[in-house]
């Protein structure tokens, strides 16, 4: 199982890589539009975002964030503990001037910025990921970070919708899975809106 996932992790990373810059803001601008039709997310007053590493062409957040602030939602981005192995989710404001690399190169708040909120007071969490199944499972990167996150708050808060964002290239019709895996409840893509 471990090497199998290794695999596909491989795959498509590689698969990834290979979109242009242009190709990785159209699709997102497209995923965006479907995003904010959901009736999940135009209820929604507060949102737990990812903030895209755009060196992994991951599915771009930055006016996904942009746009939610300036229409008036409370948007909470994540801060990675290495050593807890958890993620923190903390108030952001101003994406431009707040953000900085953290864990992982990934854009995080700055100390001097930080507003830490518990998770469970989303109304929509966004979930990453490198690969999606038709069934909703995820792959992530392998560290489990997210896996952890949804289980406890699917405890927590179980109305608390998952929402996968991904370009069509990263579906897949069925992932290796464990009882550790914790799946979305919504998948987003260019091309289409999937419900579990």
């Amino acid at each position: 199982m471990l090497n199998e996932k290794k695999t596909i992790r491989e795959k498509f990373k590689s698969f990834r890589t290979r979109l242009s810059k242009e190709e990785v803001l159209t699709k997102s601008a497209r995923i965006k539009k479907l995003l904010f039709g959901l009736s999940e997310f135009t209820m929604a007053k507060t949102i737990a975002f990812y903030v895209a590493k755009q060196a992994n062409k991951e599915v771009e957040t930055e006016e996904m964030i942009k746009e939610s602030l300036t229409a008036g939602k409370r948007v909470l981005v994540p801060i990675v503990d290495k050593t807890a192995r958890k993620i923190f989710f903390s108030e952001l404001r101003d994406y431009d001037s707040e953000l900085a690399p953290g864990a992982f190169g990934i854009l995080e708040p700055k100390p001097s910025c930080r507003r830490l909120v518990p998770t469970a007071e989303s109304d929509l969490m966004i979930v990453p990921a490198l690969v999606f199944d038709l069934q909703g499972h995820r792959l992530g990167y392998g560290g489990g970070y997210y896996d952890r996150l949804l289980r406890e708050l699917a405890s927590i808060k179980p109305s608390l919708p998952f929402v996968g964002l991904a370009y069509e290239l990263q579906v897949v019709d069925k992932l290796p899975k464990t009882s550790r895996d914790a799946p979305v409840n919504i998948l987003v893509t260019e091309k289409r809106v999937l419900h579990f």
